[in-house]
């Protein structure tokens, strides 16, 4: 009897049985045992690493994507490149000082220069743009501060390109909470996009890093561009995390006669259908000034049809407004962490003079509206936080169908979180004891977002 061979195995064997359950190191290895399996394996090998890959702002990682983009094959595989935010930079050496060798601190000290010299130069944007102009089915640019989930393989994580191998060298993680890197590398893209002639449907920045998100000045582009015009009119999506907190004009200036570069980028994406907007929740003040602006501002985003607001404070009326503003073709809203700030006007108000916005907000959308879908999670009221709950103690819910329908039914079950009455004794003095240990909200230290 002839011996066993894994040549004569039928594909989906090698694939789904064999390949499937093997580390990324041996994966290799067992496709370089010879040009049969090697040729059996590489659609799904191109597949499974290459449609989507993260790189970071170093010369070797953004080179490693410049040579994917330039292989005929695994080129016109890829169709998601992302930029993770490492950055030498944001790493604080100060823990970890004394416990360093001399060779990860030179290590360090090079990767620094690196990364210092290939923003100075303008060699990142040089090599950004090779490398978009060669990817011709790439549909979808990113901003990532974090590793993602989801992967089969190791450590179930996917990360930036070059990343792991430079913290073995220095023996620490880079860090990656760097708000001013993410704006950078915002306009970065958004220039070698231009550079390169190479519009793509979606761009997705999603940062998780507490406090993380872009300042406005991400949306400065600066004079009229005729290729730039052109990557703009061409988004069908944008998903941003903003936070533009540190910015005085975000308090200075009264956001009905003051614009935001934000608006002035949004007036140029005029094919436009899905925009996201998550914020650091904390603060009031910056997410005001862009939802005030997104009201006010004429002519923008005629056909969107998707809006979604995330982690941040807001007046009820701002949050209508925003949304009636695209009600024309507006078919999806999704409100996540959303809190609703006190508002003294009695509309906000219930049948017993408690401030009470949310079973009003939501019935004016489902009636004033022609929105075909919705999605709610963690919603809030006032601060601190007096959390709204749906039927089963659900924090999230979604639906799709006739909203005139579906909201009476949802506000009858909806279950606002009161504070219990302080108890009295006796003497009438009160029973409650001071909160010294701060309770943990539904806002973690997690910036989730709709991804999750």
């Amino acid at each position: 009897m002839a011996a066993a061979s894994l040549t004569g195995l039928p594909l989906e064997v090698l694939v789904h049985l064999i390949a499937a359950y093997l580390s990324t190191k041996d994966l290799g290895a067992f496709r370089l045992t010879n040009k049969h399996l090697e040729k059996a394996l590489f659609d799904t090998f191109a597949k499974e690493f290459f449609t989507k890959k993260q790189f970071m702002l170093s010369t070797a990682s953004l080179q490693t994507l410049v040579d994917i983009s330039r292989h005929g094959a695994l080129g016109k595989t890829l169709r998601h490149v992302i930029i993770g935010l490492e950055s030498f930079d944001a790493t604080n050496l100060s823990p970890h000082y004394f416990g360093m060798s001399d060779a990860q601190n030179i290590a360090f000290q090079q990767g620094s220069a690196d990364q210092f010299a290939l923003s100075s130069s303008g060699r990142d944007r040089a090599l950004l743009t090779e490398a978009f102009r060669n990817l011709h089915n790439l549909d979808t640019v990113g901003i990532r501060d974090y590793e993602a989930s989801g992967r089969v393989r190791d450590d179930n994580c996917w990360t930036s390109y070059g990343a792991p191998s430079i913290s073995r060298q220095i023996g620490i993680n880079l860090q990656t909470n760097s708000n001013k890197l993410a704006s950078q590398a915002f306009l970065l893209l958004m220039q070698a996009l231009a550079d390169a002639d190479r519009p793509v449907p979606s761009i997705e920045t999603i940062l998780r890093k507490r406090q993380a998100g872009m300042n406005d000045t991400a949306f400065l582009l600066g004079s009229p561009n005729p290729k730039m015009d052109v990557v703009l009119s061409g988004l069908r999506q944008l998903l941003l995390t903003l936070n533009p907190t540190a910015e005085t004009r975000a308090y200075r200036l009264d956001p009905k006669i003051h614009p935001t570069f934000l608006e002035s980028f949004l007036l140029r994406t005029y094919s436009l259908e899905h925009l996201r907007l998550n914020f650091w929740k904390s603060e009031i003040a910056p997410a005001q000034w862009v939802l005030v602006r997104l009201c006010t501002t004429p002519g923008l985003l005629p056909v969107m049809r998707r809006l979604e607001l995330g982690m941040l404070t807001t007046m009820p009326d701002v949050l209508v407004n925003v949304i009636s503003k695209f009600s024309a073709t507006l078919q999806h809203v999704g409100l996540w962490k959303v809190e609703l700030k006190d508002d003294a006007a009695a509309r906000w108000k219930d049948s017993e003079d408690r401030y009470n916005p949310w079973p009003r907000v939501l019935k004016d959308l489902a009636t004033t509206t022609n929105l075909t879908s919705m999605s709610l999670g963690c919603l809030a009221q006032r601060y601190p936080s007096i959390l709204v709950q749906f039927p089963d103690d659900k924090v999230a819910q979604h639906y799709s169908g006739d909203m005139k329908v579906w909201m009476p039914q949802l506000l009858d079950q909806l279950i606002v979180l009161w504070p219990k009455p302080p108890q009295r004794n006796t003497d009438g003095e009160s029973m409650d004891h001071d909160m010294d240990e701060s309770e943990e909200s539904h806002d973690s230290d997690e910036d989730e977002d709709y991804d999750e």
